[in-house]
């Protein structure tokens, strides 16, 4: 008798058992299931085509200030004199410009392309468009950085730190009609020093590793806001959606 009541004993103890595991199995995939983000339906449907870069609403004027130098001198043909008055401001402010708005959407178009093709799946061809608002980034070395003083350009304050602010619009290639609108996402960059392992690093793009670095952020913040967005029945996102905390493989970085 006394065996027969230990046995039963430990079946109970056995049912009990598998009973716990499959009540901590379901958890895990409950809380799995929760951390996936679900894609909106119209990514199925379309493919990204090409990504175009406008500074019509753009801030003026533009400034990247460790290639300041190098669309200086492409701008005035590569003479030293001409670069100079062309960074005084004294002379071919409109070619310098358009100088500098080739060299930022060179690194516009990279990162977004890298951020934004894998997500689409579709055949409907798209184009992104990413509608630049300002971009100021001052040189770590300057007057104003090192004593804290304020920029004004044209009577109007700039941001004491590196900026990049930019909108996103998805068009279908052949109607013309927009599918999807981000709106404006601000980065900046605060000067902080990046030690080995100390956040998400993209890929070098252009010819200036400040502003890659802000438009790779901004472009990974633009898809998130693009993966929170629902199925796209609101057209406008805000821009607070960019803020989803996203898991990045960690790069040993050290920056000085």
């Amino acid at each position: 008798m006394r065996s027969t009541i230990w046995t039963i004993g430990e079946g109970f103890a056995a049912l009990g058992r598998v009973a716990a595991l499959g009540i901590l199995l379901g958890f895990v995939s409950a809380c799995q299931t929760a951390d996936v983000t679900a894609q909106p339906d119209y990514f199925t449907q379309i493919r990204l085509a090409q990504v175009d870069v406008d500074f019509s609403g753009a801030q003026r004027p533009l400034l990247v200030a460790d290639i300041d130098g190098q669309v200086s001198a492409q701008a005035a043909g590569g003479t030293g004199a001409g670069a100079l008055g062309t960074r005084l401001g004294l002379v071919n402010q409109q070619g310098r410009q358009s100088a500098l708005e080739a060299a930022i959407a060179e690194t516009v178009r990279a990162h977004v392309d890298d951020a934004l093709r894998p997500m689409f799946t579709g055949t409907r061809p798209v184009r992104a468009v990413v509608s630049v608002r300002s971009v100021f980034i001052r040189s770590r070395a300057s007057l104003q950085q090192l004593t804290g003083a304020a920029v004004t350009v044209n009577g109007q304050r700039r941001p004491d730190h590196a900026q990049f602010v930019a909108e996103l619009t998805l068009y279908d290639l052949e109607t013309g009609i927009p599918v999807q609108n981000v709106q404006p996402i601000t980065r900046t960059d605060d000067g902080t020093i990046a030690l080995a392992g100390g956040g998400p690093r993209g890929p070098v793009y252009g010819r200036s590793p400040r502003l890659s670095q802000l438009v790779f952020e901004y472009a990974q913040a633009a898809a998130n806001a693009l993966r929170r967005g629902g199925s796209g029945s609101d057209f406008s996102i805000p821009a607070d959606q960019a803020d989803m905390t996203t898991i990045f493989d960690r790069r040993t970085v050290t920056t000085f």
